[in-house]
């Protein structure tokens, strides 16, 4: 783990001493060149690429520079994934790419670079400075697993940091909680998830399951933690990114709960816009149609976004699908029903928590290994396979 390394930790020290003996307008340049000078640590040249993309995003409000970027940005998303981690290649050429790794947190710069060439075409971000967009690129707290950030609320941070104690108290807090949940649970439950290949009974397929979908989250909920942690040290703000999720009524509210950043900015740029471009086809009076057809779309993209394998883009439909089906059953519920005190009792509401659970844990079968080990799994569990 990253933040372990006794190198960042040196490195973010150094850079909380400058960022705050440095005058208020020269902070983010401090945190420019901190970041650039992690990336080359952890990613060596791959530095120079990410520069080169921040500096096209700096000049995407011409919209033949805009289309570059985005592609660009886009493109090389896809190519490290197909060497990374796909099974969509060749055989041949699968085996050639194999030693090709996602650069540290490009994922998630991917998506913070497109969210800035996308609102500098919609006129949203003007008055875009060098310094500010290459700090809010690089800054390294969130860049190997996020959260994912917006531009302007980066920016008023930075703008607002103050030196504080108990900034630091409790940003120190937050990264003892975060690696709290990796090593003494997200690590240990892994060693039991291992398992999975000598499951034998629908009973140890269950328990790998769930112990799967505890793990999982405290996996990526450590990351954030630890993330948020570093930069409320700095007396940054960035966004949460899971909310109890495990705790959601229905699969819509889970999807509002885990990995939020993730799921708002896939909201804004994929789900609302492919919306608005059906609803002017001859779908419009079909809106059902629509959500689905959005729906399915968005979360095969997040699907894919994990990684190009058949697995992952099937676990997104899978969600893309559960959020369909409550889409409809929503529109077609009687206001009555809906309406009623027993809909919005507690009773009710723990088993729509339960529910939501049980079908979010049953998805992360093909998250977590691959389609056929996933259908073996599967079968063991709901007992055809035993």
């Amino acid at each position: 783990m990253i933040f372990t390394d006794l190198r960042f930790v040196a490195l973010f020290a150094a850079c909380w001493i400058c960022f705050f003996v440095a005058p208020r307008r020269w902070r983010a340049s401090v945190l420019a060149v901190f970041g650039l000078v992690f990336y080359a640590m952890y990613a060596g040249a791959f530095a120079l690429v990410v520069l080169g993309l921040t500096a096209a995003a700096l000049y995407a409000d011409r919209r033949l520079v805009a289309w570059i970027a985005g592609a660009a940005t886009i493109g090389l998303l896809t190519a490290f994934k197909l060497g990374s981690n796909s099974d969509v290649l060749p055989a041949a050429l699968a085996r050639s790419t194999s030693a090709v790794l996602v650069p540290i947190g490009f994922s998630y710069l991917a998506f913070e670079l497109l969210h800035v060439v996308i609102e500098r075409r919609r006129g949203r971000i003007r008055g875009l400075a060098a310094p500010d967009l290459l700090a809010f690129a690089f800054f390294f707290p969130t860049r190997v697993a996020g959260p994912i950030k917006r531009y302007p609320d980066f920016l008023a941070a930075v703008a607002g940091a103050e030196p504080s104690a108990e900034n630091v108290y409790r940003g120190f807090l937050r990264i003892l909680m975060g690696l709290s949940k990796k090593l003494l649970v997200a690590d240990l439950l892994a060693l039991a998830v291992a398992e999975r290949l000598y499951v034998a009974t629908p009973a140890r397929a269950w328990m790998i399951t769930l112990a799967y979908a505890v793990q999982i989250y405290f996996d990526f909920s450590a990351y954030s933690d630890i993330a948020i942690g570093f930069s409320r040290m700095l007396g940054i703000a960035v966004p949460e990114n899971f909310a109890w999720p495990y705790l959601a009524p229905n699969i819509r509210e889970f999807w509002n709960r885990w990995h939020m950043t993730l799921s708002f900015w896939v909201r804004d740029y994929v789900f609302l816009p492919t919306g608005r471009a059906l609803f002017k086809t001859s779908l419009r009076s079909w809106p059902a149609v629509i959500a689905i057809v959005s729906y399915l779309l968005t979360f095969a993209i997040v699907g894919a976004w994990h990684g190009l394998t058949a697995a992952f883009v099937v676990w997104g439909l899978y969600h893309g699908a559960l959020l369909s089906a409550h889409h409809v059953i929503r529109l077609k519920t009687p206001a009555w029903v809906a309406g009623h005190p027993l809909y919005h009792s507690r009773i009710v509401r723990t088993a729509s928590a339960a529910f939501t659970f049980a079908c979010v844990a049953v998805g992360w079968v093909p998250f977590m290994t691959d389609l056929r080990s996933s259908a073996r799994l599967l079968k063991l569990m709901f007992g055809a396979g035993h």
